[in-house]
């Protein structure tokens, strides 16, 4: 009765240029009921070479190798095995890097400082189908990200027409009265909008305001 658990057990394939860190997976992972570790390997290259021979279920690769990046190699190994499942380990949070896996299509992201219970949560995420990343990776990207969405949308929202106009031509050097003059109309008009665009920028003085509008990208 013992043949089903034999027959479900979850392949996976290491790949490290360090010993330390591979035996440590390596032990965290023999713990897992249903998981073995096929093979382990310090060269991506030779990585490159067994893996589709292989056809582990899950391939755990560290980021950064002197060789050749986990990513790059993911990248390369998808073509040959587009089925494979991949679980990436870095030492750094780098939210370029991690958006880049998201979009190669890396299944798991998680940073090497993890506790053993975390490895194994996310191997059991991967097993099921699912995708795992961890909550600082999680974090990264949705702060990076809403922070972008945000700025773009809500400040270039609250601005009209006009006063995005002014703002331009603020961040311009302008003076009041030449803009006044430039957009037809009185001074008086130029500054409520000025005193408009502070309000809704949340900012004291000119300075803040063309700061806020180079950050956000309200002005090109």
């Amino acid at each position: 009765h013992h043949t089903y658990e034999i027959l479900e057990r979850t392949s996976i394939i290491l790949v490290d240029d360090h010993q330390m860190i591979m035996d440590g997976l390596e032990r965290i992972i023999q713990e897992l009921p249903g998981f073995e570790v096929l093979a382990s390997y310090h060269n991506p290259i030779e990585a490159l070479e067994k893996v589709p021979l292989l056809k582990p279920d899950i391939l755990i690769a560290d980021l950064e190798m002197p060789q050749m990046n986990g990513l790059e190699m993911v990248g390369l190994l998808k073509r040959s095995t587009p089925q494979l499942t991949t679980l990436l380990l870095t030492m750094h949070l780098d939210y370029t890097m991690a958006q880049k896996a998201m979009k190669k299509g890396v299944n798991g992201y998680i940073l090497k400082n993890l506790d053993k219970s975390e490895l194994q949560v996310a191997l059991l995420q991967l097993k099921k189908g699912k995708n795992y990343f961890s909550a600082e990776v999680t974090e990264v990207l949705s702060t990076k990200s809403n922070a972008l969405e945000r700025s773009m949308s809500s400040k270039r929202g609250l601005l009209t027409k006009k006063e995005m106009e002014v703002l331009r031509l603020i961040t311009e050097s302008y003076s009041t009265k030449q803009i006044a003059e430039k957009l037809c109309v009185t001074v008086s008009t130029i500054e409520s909008h000025r005193s408009a665009i502070m309000t809704k920028l949340e900012v004291q003085n000119v300075a803040g305001m063309v700061k806020v509008a180079i950050l956000e990208g309200l002005i090109e």
